[in-house]
């Protein structure tokens, strides 16, 4: 719905034509008709209507809209509208109801702008036909309620919307670029169940592209989050995930299976109950059933459009779903899409195969499809770049766009992927590629080096930063532990021995005290050995982050033993005076061990994973490709 005034200047000033506004007097005569709408007091103008029917059809807004667009926008005067609709029927004017605003926005147009369903089944009842009248903007009811997210209207008028037939003209909601718009604005809102049902119903709606050029297909690959490729879920939200049961499309007619049937509605009752309890579980169940549609419409997408048996068709819309997915790194559309056409391996996007648009965009997952092929992988990296020159390792040699080299913390780490990504995509060209010479003259290493060195500066400050701050740290614990070595606590006896020798808890004392001073001094160690390093590049794929690894853990292990150390102390100090005190300790002596693992162990569990973990690069599934 478009709202617009009289005109502006050319300094944007609004200026208002004085016969248009003397035009609009009735708007202001009018608004007791308004404020009952908004409010729902239909007696407050029952009789005027009465009086004179043709207020109930009379534009009483700047834009042209009657008392019942006004009263369906609210979304709440539905008693108004009732009494208003039934009114028009009873005075012959039923042919009124389709009357819109001045962009030909109609009643239902509105009901499904706002997601007033019980307007929209009210409009239906008494004029079927308005399902199938667009707008000046070429948008039809089915489409608005998609276009702003109102589910359950859109579900509303799809069971009463149906398809035109040839003899009856017209043209199909379902079909062109109004079936485009239907199914690619409901994807786009999230309702994948109902987009699901729309395919169901009109297979061919995948065919159509919408207003824009897109297809359903393109849709689904410019959205990552519902895949599970871009589901961001850690260790215990994976378990989670595992165990959560998705309920499957379809329903089981063999009587054999009544008990798997009602084991199934516990199990999914049980897990209903537990979202209400628990907001976190929801989060994971409604991550698991996108996961599980989007799965089923790529499924269903591909099959109808490898049945229609037209190459071109396959090749356009599997073709420009690739490129987008390939940007996004939703490798499971991509193996989908390979897997229904196998010659789309080979889709040429701004002149690169989607293999070297995956390592432009490094997206690993798209990538690794690589492992999935049969030897004809040794196609996918020998395209040259003719212009300039440049093959796949040249591409790779480029620095990484920011979205994707954020994915990793800090400046090492993400000079290592950088490096990470350089080796693989080496070990797959042909070996005269490796020094080949661009249109500047450049080998791939010249170019790496290039583009890389703001970052290379940036990993060498990063690291420098973060050993400078944990060496003070360190130095302190070793130069705190080697004192409390020689002070025990409760003193000597005369002969030398410690008063507590014979005490557990003095075990425990000096046992941390040594461990804290020697992980300490190898801590330090470490963070010096960083801090005087040669910095080169290839520093940065092992031995920088095996320093910065072993330091780390070093750090932590001196921390938690110093605490341990203390509280030992204090407990063989004031055991005789105060009985209770060792609960206390130990629960103020996790304190800074647990500050210190929230502050620092993500940090150190990517530099593990990273440095000692699975590659990035590997097999991720059995199926073979081409």
């Amino acid at each position: 719905m478009h709202k617009q005034m009289n005109g502006c200047g050319s300094d944007g000033e609004l200026i208002f034509d004085p016969r248009s506004r003397m035009g609009n007097n009735h708007i202001i005569t009018h608004l007791p008709i308004y404020k009952a709408a908004l409010h729902d007091d239909w007696d407050s103008v029952s009789e005027m209507f009465k009086n004179d029917p043709g207020l109930m059809t009379k534009p009483i807004t700047m834009w042209g809209e009657t008392p019942l667009l006004i009263a369906i926008g609210t979304d709440r005067s539905h008693r108004f509208v009732e009494k208003l609709v039934k009114r028009l029927i009873d005075v012959g004017a039923k042919d009124k109801l389709i009357m819109g605003n001045q962009d030909g926005t109609n009643p239902l147009h509105y009901a499904a702008m706002v997601g007033n369903t019980t307007a929209a089944r009210l409009l239906v009842e008494h004029a079927a036909d308005m399902t199938h009248v667009p707008n000046f903007d070429g948008n039809n009811p089915l489409n608005m309620a998609a276009l702003h997210g109102n589910k359950e209207t859109l579900e509303y008028l799809l069971t009463v919307t149906q398809d035109l037939l040839p003899e009856e003209g017209g043209s199909s909601l379902y079909a062109g670029v109004a079936g485009g718009d239907l199914i690619t604005l409901t994807i786009m809102s999230g309702f994948y169940d109902v987009a699901l049902e729309i395919i169901d119903l009109h297979p061919n709606v995948v065919l159509e592209k919408d207003r824009d050029g897109r297809t359903a297909l393109q849709i689904l690959a410019q959205k990552p989050e519902i895949f599970p490729s871009g589901s961001k879920l850690g260790f215990w939200t994976r378990f989670i995930y595992s165990l959560i049961p998705v309920k499957k499309r379809g329903r089981h007619t063999n009587e054999i299976n009544i008990l798997l049937r009602t084991f199934d509605k516990f199990t999914a009752g049980f897990w209903s109950a537990l979202q209400y309890v628990a907001p976190t579980i929801k989060y994971i169940h409604d991550i698991k059933v996108n996961n599980n549609l989007s799965s089923l419409l790529v499924e269903r997408i591909c099959k109808i459009v490898i049945e229609q048996v037209d190459h071109d068709i396959a090749w356009n819309i599997f073709g420009s779903a690739i490129a987008s997915a390939v940007t996004y790194g939703i490798h499971e559309l991509v193996e989908e899409c390979i897997l229904t056409y196998p010659g789309i391996i080979w889709y040429n996007v701004d002149g690169y195969y989607l293999f070297i648009l995956a390592i432009k965009h490094r997206q690993e997952r798209v990538y690794n499809l690589v492992y999935q092929m049969s030897r004809f992988k040794v196609w996918t990296t020998v395209q040259v770049d003719g212009y300039v020159k440049e093959n796949a390792l040249h591409k790779v040699a480029q620095l990484a766009p920011p979205h994707r080299l954020g994915v990793v913390t800090g400046s090492a780490l993400q000079m290592q992927r950088e490096l990470q990504w350089f080796q693989e995509v080496e070990k797959s060209i042909k070996p005269s590629y490796i020094e080949a010479l661009n249109i500047h003259g450049q080998t791939p290493r010249m170019v790496f080096t290039e583009a890389h060195k703001d970052l290379l500066a940036a990993g060498q400050q990063w690291m420098k930063d973060t050993a400078s701050s944990c060496t003070v740290v360190a130095a302190l614990i070793v130069t705190m532990a080697f004192a409390a070595a020689f002070t025990l606590p409760g003193g000597n006896q005369d002969d030398g021995k410690p008063i507590f020798l014979t005490s557990n808890t003095f075990m425990l004392f000096i046992v941390s005290v040594a461990v804290a001073l020697f992980s300490s001094s190898t801590s330090v160690l470490m963070f010096l050995s960083i801090l005087t390093s040669r910095y080169a590049e290839d520093d940065f794929l092992y031995a920088l982050p095996k320093r910065l690894t072993i330091g780390l853990l070093s750090l932590f292990t001196s921390i938690a033993a110093t605490m341990i150390a203390f509280s030992s102390a204090l407990a063989l100090v004031l055991k005789d005076k105060v009985t209770w005190i060792a609960a206390p300790l130990v629960i103020a002596t996790s304190i800074p061990v647990c500050l210190f693992g929230l502050l620092q162990f993500p940090l150190l569990v990517e530099l593990v994973k990273s440095t000692y973990g699975r590659s990035i690069f590997h097999q991720q599934n059995d199926r073979l490709i081409h």
